[in-house]
């Protein structure tokens, strides 16, 4: 890895550190379960800060419309995967065991917490500034006033209405590709101003990520977890996580994408008697190539250099070994009996599978 990572991997290692943070002291606090066994059975699953952000928060005041879910949250969600998980009801229907019972949510259905969701509700309200106030602990408040001076300085220029966090499925792209334009007089100075640092994140890489995909045939999650980590040679598809700091499961799926554009081939390891290897073809190594060059070319011109010396101090190489960042990356929890990579990604991955930010 370069010594100095570029804007976007700053951001996305900033970002995924202050949401594993947060989910860490989630799970801390809440009554759940886990596939690995963790946690209390006959509880809910274990969410997460991207589902607070896209549905538990809007849903606090009242039950709304997926229609009105959508406006408020600025992007869709897994509505299907929170009703399942016991946190909401769809007109009126909770937990169906059967998949082929289970109503399809419309534009017009009616979303609500249940009991359940009201309790996550609860705990996720007041963590985001926790965690901003951790960080100011940790790194200096200085340190951390001048991050969201230079992020808000690049979100007030942004002229579209960004969510305040990262949509679900950033494999296939950010989930967001016609934003609508923002109304200045619902989202002045002093509103962006009470924005948490992790929103102020979110739109900043989200604004990069959009500028990146318009007319891309790949998203930037394939270009930056997928081809940058891979060559002509082939690495083992073992060594692809740690590689990338996305977690197994997700880079299957960065995987099979490539695959189907004609970008990778997964071939046995020459000489080995086991295991496959992922290959660049000449198309990925083009496409890479390409990628690469037009990231470089939408990254913001105005402050970007601030930005990148006020995430340096807090941010790192983004390696466990160089990145100040994980000193609150400790857990108890699941993590703690999953895979350890020591980098975080350099784009997050925010997956179905529950919203976490590194594809878990």
């Amino acid at each position: 890895m370069a010594q100095s990572l570029a804007l976007t991997a700053q951001l996305s290692a900033a970002l995924t550190a202050f949401t594993i943070e947060a989910d860490n002291q989630a799970e801390r606090r809440s009554e759940h379960h886990t596939t690995d066994g963790g946690g209390r059975r006959g509880s809910v699953w274990l969410t997460s800060l991207a589902m607070w952000f896209n549905c538990l928060r809007a849903l606090r005041d009242g039950p709304l419309t997926v229609a009105e879910l959508e406006r408020r949250a600025r992007m869709s969600t897994n509505l299907d995967g929170m009703r399942r998980w016991g946190y909401i009801t769809i007109d009126g229907t909770g937990r169906v065991v059967r998949r082929e019972t289970r109503p399809k949510p419309k534009p017009g259905s009616i979303l609500a917490l249940t009991e359940r969701g009201r309790a996550a509700a609860q705990v996720w309200a007041p963590l985001p500034e926790e965690i901003e106030r951790r960080w100011c602990d940790r790194f200096g408040a200085s340190s951390v006033q001048e991050l969201r001076a230079a992020l808000l300085a690049i979100v007030r220029r942004s002229p579209d209405a960004l969510p305040d966090f990262l949509p679900i499925g950033s494999v296939y792209g950010v989930g967001i590709a016609d934003p609508p334009p923002r109304d200045d007089d619902q989202d002045d100075d002093e509103d962006l101003t009470t924005l948490p640092l992790i929103s102020l994140l979110a739109r900043v890489l989200l604004a990069l990520a959009l500028d990146y995909e318009r007319d891309a045939r790949l998203a930037l999650a394939l270009q930056l977890n997928g081809l940058r980590v891979l060559d002509g040679d082939g690495v083992p598809l073992r060594d692809l996580p740690a590689r990338s700091g996305v977690a197994k499961a997700a880079m299957a799926m960065i995987v099979s994408r490539l695959e189907r554009v004609g970008c990778v081939v997964t071939e046995p390891i020459p000489g080995a008697t086991r295991g496959q290897q992922v290959r660049l073809t000449e198309r990925g190594e083009r496409a890479r190539a390409a990628g690469l060059a037009r990231l470089e070319r939408v990254q913001p011109r105005d402050g970007a250099p601030r930005l990148g010396a006020a995430l340096a101090p807090i941010v790192g190489d983004g390696t466990r070994a160089g990145s100040p960042l994980y000193a609150g990356l400790d857990s108890d929890g699941w993590r703690a009996r999953a895979p350890q990579p020591d980098l975080l990604p350099w784009f997050p991955m925010v997956l179905h599978r529950g919203g976490y930010p590194d594809g878990s």
